[in-house]
């Protein structure tokens, strides 16, 4: 479902951002994408979502090659970005009318479906609301829905979870679990690592562009001395010496 191969990426001359990323995923598999600030990760997704251009290697996702077949792939992809301008003076269900026209939706069932996660994530009230006065976590609200609205093969997620309260995060990730259960293939980034430890099926990590590990969830757990996520992420953050916060130090 995804193939990437030696894929490099680099800002100017001085930043690589992906130095010969190579990993799989596949159909029906939750990938957890994890690493530091700065670690590769959102390149990596702009890069799988045909958003962003690359130096070098070969991208494949859904059977489609990417940079040349980027436009086929973002008719079956959803995407949650990290950090979305959305159109603030739309109202939110004039938001979901124009997703409906660009993926073509028929008007039963987008209406459908929106009136499903609107009661789903508990924003139903706002739906005639202008996105613009929206707090953080209903506007993730809406972004979550416009990505899965179409009812997408592959769904790309970074940093999903941004603003959203304790329950809709329960919800969010039952729909997850779900929609992999049907088949669809999820690329998850966070840095909330008890989540993706809980959802995933496969675990990849990135530091300084390149990929540190990438094994299934099974394999984790099986893996001699291995106790949780958060562990073995510490542990295998080598660049940087391990730091703790001391009270006595800074304020004594």
């Amino acid at each position: 479902m995804i193939k990437v191969n030696n894929l490099v990426k680099k800002y100017g001359n001085d930043i690589t951002a992906l130095n010969s990323v190579s990993f799989e995923v596949q159909k029906g598999e939750v990938c957890g994408y994890i690493g530091v600030n700065g670690a590769g990760k959102s390149t990596t997704v702009k890069v799988l979502t045909g958003s962003l251009e690359f130096d070098a290697g070969e991208v494949e996702v859904c059977g489609l090659k990417l940079p040349e077949k980027s436009l086929e792939l973002k008719k079956i992809l959803g995407y949650v970005p990290e950090t979305a301008n959305l159109f603030a003076s739309l109202k939110v269900n004039e938001f979901f009318e124009f997703i409906g026209d660009v993926y073509r939706i028929t008007k039963h069932t987008r209406d459908r479906r929106v009136k499903y996660f609107s009661e789903l994530f508990d924003f139903n009230e706002y739906l005639k609301e202008s996105i613009g006065i929206l707090s953080k976590g209903n506007r993730q609200k809406v972004l979550i829905t416009s990505s899965v609205l179409h009812n997408p093969d592959i769904l790309f997620l970074d940093e999903p979870h941004n603003g959203l309260d304790a329950n809709s995060i329960i919800i969010f990730q039952d729909m997850i679990a779900a929609l992999a259960s049907n088949g669809k293939t999820i690329f998850y980034c966070s840095h909330l690592l008890d989540l993706i430890e809980k959802i995933s099926t496969k675990i990849i990590i990135i530091e300084k562009g390149g990929i540190i590990l990438d094994k299934t969830s099974r394999e984790l757990k099986e893996s001699e001395n291995y106790t949780n996520l958060e562990t073995l992420f510490s542990g295998l953050n080598t660049n940087k010496e391990a730091k703790k916060f001391s009270y006595e130090e800074i304020f004594s």
